[in-house]
């Protein structure tokens, strides 16, 4: 059990992506800020989210792990 747990918050693959939920939390308080559109709001997460994955992709890609 206590395995479990420590993967749970420690493995990249299987824990919760905190940089994604603050981009998401960000994107969203500017949003209802009046700060963003819904458009805008969208490209931020996705932008993002997509510079997060870009090395993973290419590691990949590459061989890597």
């Amino acid at each position: 059990m206590l395995k479990k747990t420590f993967n749970g918050l420690f493995n990249a693959h299987e824990r919760i992506s905190y940089r994604r939920l603050l981009a998401f939390a960000a994107g969203t308080g500017l949003l209802l800020a009046d700060k963003l559109t819904g458009d805008q709001w969208i490209y931020v997460c996705v932008a993002f989210i997509a510079g997060e994955a870009a090395p993973k992709m290419m590691e990949a890609v590459r061989g890597g792990k």
